[in-house]
């Protein structure tokens, strides 16, 4: 993985969650569709942004190594599992778990990713 800025993450996982949210809730009309897009889209842009900042914060602060990757890694994905959740059952978005569940992965994926990269510089 290139080393891009939190910025450039932030706008790719917009799109990507956005449209991939729209895309699973468009069975419930247009309406639903756009509106878990948007939240979805602007919820992951935030979020990326913000975890990779924390998680990199909580790295730095524990120390670095194993224990850093750790802290920095679990608590970022409490913050990915709680909100996310919590905004599309405010906003009643119908399938829920697969609106969620790739930013879940992949954002899992992408914090190690991240966290690893920064262990090694």
């Amino acid at each position: 993985m290139p080393h891009t800025t939190p910025l450039i993450n932030a706008s790719m996982a917009l799109l990507l969650y956005g449209s991939w949210a729209f895309y699973a809730n468009i069975e419930h009309g247009y309406a639903a569709g756009l509106i878990a897009g948007s939240l979805q889209g602007i919820y992951a842009f935030g979020s990326t942004l913000c975890i990779t900042l924390v998680a990199l914060w909580v790295y730095k602060r524990g120390g670095g190594g194993m224990i850093g990757i750790s802290a920095g890694f679990g608590l970022s994905f409490i913050v990915m599992l709680i909100i996310p959740w919590a905004v599309h059952s405010i906003a009643d978005t119908p399938n829920k778990l697969q609106t969620v569940l790739p930013g879940i992965i992949w954002g899992s994926v992408y914090l190690m990713v991240i966290l690893h990269q920064h262990a090694k510089k």
